[in-house]
C-alpha cells in the first residue's frame, strides 16, 4: 500500500500550532534570559555548542550555526573580551584556532539553564512528570524532522542523539584527544533564531 503524502487539514493545523510555538517563544525569552548583564540569543547557542562538543575550530562553530567565519569571529571576540571563552591557535595548523569555554563561560550558561527551567516550571504548573516526557519526546521528533533540511543528522537533533565525531573542523582539546562527545542541538540555530531551545533543558 502507498502511504499517502502528508496534506489536508491535519498538517495545516499542525504547521499553524508550530508556527505559533516558535513566536511565542520569541516572544516570551527575554522573561527567562535577559539577566543582568545577560547574553545575546546567538552568545548562548556558541556556548552550548562548546559545551556539547568541546575544544572546537571556529570553523566548526560557524558551520553549527549556519553563519560565515567573519561573524563568528565577530562573536568570538566579544565573548572572549568577557572572559567567556579562550581563543587560541591550533598547533596542527597554524591558519585555524581553536575555542573553549572558560569556567565563568560554564557558569553563565549553567546560570541561564537554571533560569530557563525555573520559568517553564513556572509556566507549566499544572504538567506532571509524565506529560512534560511525552511533549518533549514529541519535540525531539519534530526536530529530527526538520533538522536534516539544514544539512543536519536525524539522530543528533535531540537529547537522545548520539555522541558526536570528530570531523576536519572540530579538534579536540589537546589534554584529552578523544573528548568529542555531546549531542547536537546547535544545528538548527541562526543569528536570527531566539536559542532558548539551545540551552538544551
Amino acid at each position: 500500500m502507498v502511504k499517502q503524502s502528508p496534506g489536508g487539514d491535519e498538517f495545516e493545523q499542525f504547521a499553524t500550532s508550530l508556527f505559533r510555538l516558535t513566536r511565542s517563544l520569541r516572544a516570551t525569552s527575554h522573561l527567562w534570559l535577559q539577566l543582568p548583564g545577560g547574553l545575546k540569543s546567538t552568545d548562548i547557542t556558541i556556548l552550548k555548542v562548546l559545551e556539547d562538543h568541546g575544544q572546537s575550530r571556529s570553523g566548526f562553530i560557524a558551520d553549527r550555526l549556519h553563519v560565515g567565519a567573519s561573524v563568528i569571529s565577530r562573536q568570538l571576540a566579544s565573548l572572549s573580551a568577557d572572559g567567556l571563552v579562550v581563543r587560541r591557535k591550533d598547533p596542527t595548523d597554524g591558519r585555524a584556532e581553536l575555542v573553549d569555554l572558560t569556567p565563568e563561560g560554564r557558569a553563565r550558561l549553567a546560570s541561564l539553564r537554571r533560569t530557563y527551567v525555573s520559568g517553564m516550571r513556572e509556566q507549566f504548573t499544572d504538567w506532571d512528570a509524565e506529560t512534560a516526557l511525552a511533549a518533549a519526546r514529541t519535540l525531539d521528533e519534530i526536530s529530527n524532522h526538520i533538522v536534516p533540511a539544514l544539512g543536519g543528522s536525524a539522530g543528533s537533533a535531540g537529547s537522545g542523539g548520539s555522541a558526536s565525531q570528530p570531523s576536519p573542523t572540530h579538534a579536540p582539546a589537546a589534554t584529552d584527544p578523544g573528548a568529542v562527545t555531546g549531542t547536537d542541538s546547535d544545528s538548527v540555530s541562526t543569528t536570527t533564531t531566539d536559542s532558548t531551545e539551545d540551552l538544551n533543558v
